[in-house]
């Protein structure tokens, strides 16, 4: 915890805190304290650790919102891994904002952090090749017009690639889990058939409750509220319909379950 007493005793304050609300404090006292840094160099900026500790517990609630609003294409990273993610990289570069010889000293707070911390975020925690997917996603946004952060699975139908680059991308945007074309080849099916295949586990999926019965297939149980809760946060849908569309895809998946017992049976 930062000892406020000994930092404003330090860095003191010209805002007349009891005036304000608590979201305009905190902006108008985070570029006070920055405004205490010197502009010799980045290296003499990150010694005023003691700054940086204030600001983070300024902004602590920022972080937060960072972490939430960066969809990760891992199934096994949770909130708290992109929350100490955006975090550490924060510190890593927290001393740059307002050094007017190589930044910009008009933007906001959150302007200047939210993309790169975001862009560090996804660096460090994707599955998915963040230089495959960025340069292709590129290629795609200047066809478009649009940063490349933006681009979307619907927005491959409005593009030319090439086949390898449109396959390419309907690999990253298509699975919510592992993307990475040197893995993803592996699993694509064969031309031979066989029994052996586990219903459900195919990702091409094209309505929410076979989402939800390739979830459980994956996930190999039946899925929780916090399961779904997970799910409706980074899908961006509706957790009651979630909960409306679970039973119907547990049936679902007992169905086909059943079908493939019995059809091994036969064939045995």
């Amino acid at each position: 915890m930062v000892d406020w007493g000994v930092i404003d005793a330090k860095y003191p304050s010209k805002l007349d805190k009891d005036s304000m609300s608590v979201e305009e404090y905190r902006k108008l006292r985070t570029i006070e304290l920055y405004d205490y840094l010197p502009q010799t160099s980045l290296e003499d900026r990150a010694t005023y650790t003691d700054i940086r500790d204030a600001v983070i517990e300024l902004n602590y609630t920022f972080f937060g919102y960072i972490a939430s609003h960066t969809f990760i294409n891992n199934s096994s990273i949770s909130y708290e891994d992109k929350f100490q993610s955006a975090l550490l990289h924060f510190c890593e570069m927290w001393h740059k904002f307002k050094f007017a010889a190589k930044y910009r000293t008009d933007l906001s707070f959150g302007v200047f952090f939210k993309p790169r911390v975001g862009e560090c975020i996804e660096r460090e925690l994707n599955e998915v090749k963040y230089s495959l997917r960025r340069s292709l996603c590129m290629e795609v946004g200047e066809q478009l017009n649009k940063h490349w952060g933006q681009v979307t699975y619907d927005d491959l139908k409005h593009v030319k690639l090439s086949p390898e680059k449109m396959v390419a991308l309907q690999a990253i945007f298509g699975s919510m889990y592992v993307a990475d074309l040197e893995t993803h080849a592996m699993f694509i099916e064969s031309t031979d058939k066989n029994f052996g295949e586990v219903p459900g586990s195919s990702e091409n999926y094209t309505n929410l409750t076979d989402m939800l019965v390739h979830e459980m297939v994956s996930e190999e149980k039946l899925l929780t509220e916090s399961d779904l809760l997970n799910l409706a946060t980074i899908l961006d849908v509706s957790y009651i319909k979630l909960q409306e569309l679970l039973p119907e895809a547990e049936k679902k998946l007992h169905t086909m379950l059943t079908q493939k017992k019995e059809l091994a049976e036969t064939f045995a």
